[in-house]
Parts: C-alpha cells; sequence; structure tokens
C-alpha cells in the first residue's frame, strides 16, 4: 500500500443530485463515448459474461475474471457504487459485508442498466445514467466503494483527458471510502503476439487506451487517493485506492 504526504486535493462544489435514470446533459458528449457505448446492446449483453470474461480476459489479456471478482470481494461495501456494470456479473457473485446493501448502478448504456438491474432485482438498486467525464449527478462522501471494472480502457482521452474521472468518483466516496476495479493496458506491459493482435483490433472499436501504461495510472491514483495499490496481470491492471480520512 502506498502513501502520499500531499493533502487531498480540492474538489469543485458538485451538481444536486439526480434522480435514479436522469439522462445525461446532451451536448459536448464526446463522439467517441456515444459511440463505445451503443457497442453494449442487448445482443451483445447476452453473450459479454461467456465472450469477454470467461474468453477474452483468460485467453487475450491474461487476467481470468476470478482476479476481479476477488477484489470485489476484499473491497465491496454496504453503500456501493458500481459504475459500467455490464451485465451485473461481478456484483451478482460478489460477497458484501451485509446481506441488504444499498446498490447504485452508473452508465451510459441504457440496455447496461437495464439488464443488470434485472439480475441484481433482488437487491433493489439504483440506476443513474451519466457521463463520467463530467461531475456525477450523485451525492457526495455517499459510497463505501466504488467499482470501475474494465471501464477506464473504453474512456477516451489518454490519461491526462480521462483522469478527470478518478476526481468524479473520488467525490462520491466518504472518507476512507474504496475505489477499485482494472482496466486493459495499452503499453508498458509484456503482450504476446496474440495479444498485440486482439488489442489492434479492439482499438479500432470502442478501446481508447493507445498509452495507457502502469506509471500513468499510478500518477493518477497518488493524485486523487491517500492509499493506493496497483498490480498488474498479464495485460490487465487491478487497482484498490482509499480516500484520506482527514
Amino acid at each position: 500500500m502506498n502513501k502520499r504526504s500531499s493533502p487531498e486535493p480540492s474538489r469543485p462544489e458538485p451538481p444536486a443530485a439526480g434522480a435514479p435514470g436522469d439522462e445525461p446533459r446532451s451536448g459536448g458528449l464526446d463522439p467517441r463515448v456515444a459511440r463505445a457505448q451503443r457497442a453494449y446492446n442487448r445482443a451483445t449483453l447476452a453473450i459479454y459474461d461467456r465472450l469477454v470474461l470467461g474468453l477474452g480476459c483468460p485467453l487475450f489479456w491474461h487476467c481470468p475474471s476470478g482476479e476481479m471478482l476477488r477484489l470485489y470481494d476484499r473491497s465491496v461495501g454496504r453503500r456501493h457504487l458500481d459504475i459500467g456494470p455490464g451485465t451485473g456479473y461481478f456484483v451478482d457473485r460478489c460477497r458484501f459485508p451485509t446481506d441488504t446493501p444499498e446498490i447504485t448502478l452508473l452508465d451510459l448504456s441504457p440496455p447496461c442498466l437495464a439488464v443488470s438491474a434485472r439480475r441484481l432485482a433482488r437487491y433493489r438498486p439504483d440506476t443513474c445514467r451519466a457521463d463520467l467525464m463530467s461531475p456525477l449527478p450523485l451525492p457526495r462522501h455517499r459510497f463505501d466503494s466504488a467499482a470501475m471494472n474494465l471501464v477506464l480502457h473504453t474512456v477516451p482521452g489518454g490519461w491526462e483527458g480521462k483522469g478527470v474521472v478518478f476526481g468524479h468518483v473520488a467525490g462520491t466516496l466518504r472518507p476512507g471510502g474504496v475505489l477499485f476495479g482494472s482496466t486493459v493496458l495499452g503499453e508498458g506491459v509484456e503482450m504476446s503476439r496474440r495479444t498485440r493482435w486482439f488489442l489492434r483490433q479492439q482499438q479500432r472499436g470502442h478501446f481508447h487506451n493507445q498509452g495507457d501504461d502502469p506509471s500513468g495510472l499510478e500518477g493518477l491514483l497518488a493524485k486523487h487517493f491517500s492509499e493506493y495499490e496497483l498490480t498488474i496481470r498479464g495485460s490487465v491492471a487491478l487497482f484498490r485506492a482509499v480516500t484520506a480520512t482527514d
């Protein structure tokens, strides 16, 4: 666990919280973001668990989905924000510290929100449609944990651009709250020839991780959080970070 000695940076006041399911503000939405979220429709979500988690993660990225589930098990809190929940696979399978967690699902894709909310109906989750690149329409300092699993590599802008996401999410966490997740890196990790080929195919579609490397991610974690862990498994970075308590 790494620690930084500088004080937590100040954060701007957020907009008023929106009701679950509110639409993101139109205008200014990066067309690359809109294109990426359109890739997640009911047809692709029907095969997502088998294709991406069951095949892609171990075969191409060399990081089995079990690694991500273990990160959920050790990090998820009673009030949990799941960003980019996909089908709800990990939230459905992870071990919460309570039988009655309060869960909010956040995504730009209405199909993702609908599919994951249906799968997790026993928890009666709230849903929020929002753009991560904008301040989030959620209460400040509410959540014990937030997950961004397999999300950052779909966000355009390089570390300098997509780095604002960490500030937006950190603002929703209580002092001592935990952000955790994973992302496929584009540079700075060992890749097989098959992995490099597959990565190029994804970068022609909805991956925007050109230049994403471990050191850039570590710098963002150190900037926005008081403590962090970063582990590389194959081409995937697994991270866990804690907000300051004072």
